[in-house]
């Protein structure tokens, strides 16, 4: 009897003691979407930050980029669900301050990705950023150089729901009539809500009586939808198009697109895990980082240094 209840006893401390073991910290990651050139690096960098520190990433995102009410719905049901932190990439500004501020209610840290909120950052509340400052100059600097400081150029992809895309298109043009007077920019056309939109909208300028001798696409849906016109006009080359957000690539090597502006996002997943790490540590984190991006061209795109941005292994060292 009495070694019956050893044994008893002695299996109910080790259920016990494997009770009281404590589970990783949970992160979510949403982003705007999954699978691209864009997201997938910061996946990776997020990835390897969680291992190194013991903790777990759930990523998820919408299908659709611009579907905001599920990544809102999606927003809400991590908070719910007692993620330690999330990092977010918001697919608009002002759509995402409130959902954002009901989270932060819960003393759940946030870190926001991909543009800034009109939120000021807070104890539980900061931004890992990229630059667009440095890379309205970078696509401006890459037009007075191929155009030779002379010529005009129409924009695309304007987006006034993203601080983001608007902050590089203001870079751009003041860089232009600082640096490049001589470079006109005669067409503005409002961003889309997908790349067919895109290619629709820069078909009908390419079927006016503007002359422009470059595209500047601000997204990386506006680079495809561009770049696809551009090609059925039988103009890719002719019309230099430098675009920005990495999605599409390969015209790069043959002259069809000319440059990308890439964002180095998986410095930025890196970077947001180690703030949300930070933040659930107790150590003061800096309120805003940003990110310097990069000029992608045929010259560099298989340079070590571009490898690295665009590594997408997340699932490495698993």
């Amino acid at each position: 009897m009495g070694r019956s209840m050893g044994i008893t006893f002695a299996g109910i401390g080790l259920a016990l003691l494997s009770s009281c073991k404590t589970a990783p910290p949970a992160i979510a990651v949403i982003p705007r979407s999954c699978g691209t050139a864009l997201w997938e690096p910061a996946h990776a960098g997020a990835a390897e930050v969680a291992r190194t520190n013991g903790m777990t990433i759930y990523w998820n995102a919408p299908t659709l980029a611009n579907d905001v009410q599920k990544q809102i719905a999606l927003l809400e049901k991590v908070a719910a669900k007692g993620y330690k932190g999330i990092v977010l990439a918001p697919d608009e500004t002002l759509a995402l301050r409130t959902p954002i501020k009901r989270v932060l209610a819960r003393h759940i840290p946030i870190v926001v990705v991909g543009t800034e909120l009109g939120i000021s950052p807070d104890i539980s509340l900061s931004y890992v950023l990229n630059d667009e400052v440095t890379g309205g100059r970078l696509a401006a600097r890459r037009l007075g150089l191929i155009l030779s400081g002379r010529g005009s150029v129409a924009v695309l992809g304007l987006d006034p729901k993203l601080w983001s895309v608007t902050l590089r298109e203001r870079s751009f043009e003041d860089t232009l009539a600082t640096e490049f007077p001589q470079i006109h920019v005669v067409a503005r056309r409002a961003g889309q809500a997908s790349v067919a939109q895109e290619q629709e909208v820069a078909e009908e300028l390419l079927q006016s009586n503007s002359h422009f001798d470059a595209l500047i696409a601000l997204s990386a849906d506006s680079t495809r939808g561009a770049y696809y016109a551009l090609v059925e006009f039988e103009k890719a080359g002719a019309v230099k198009l430098i675009g920005f957000d990495q999605d599409l690539l390969p015209p790069i090597r043959n002259g069809g697109l000319d440059s990308v502006v890439v964002q180095n996002s998986y410095a930025i997943g890196q970077l947001a895990l180690k703030q949300i790490n930070g933040q659930l540590h107790g150590a003061k984190v800096a309120d805003k980082i940003l990110v310097q991006p990069e000029l992608l061209t045929r010259d560099n795109i298989d340079s070590a240094d571009m490898r690295q941005i665009f590594t997408a292994r997340w699932w490495a060292g698993q």
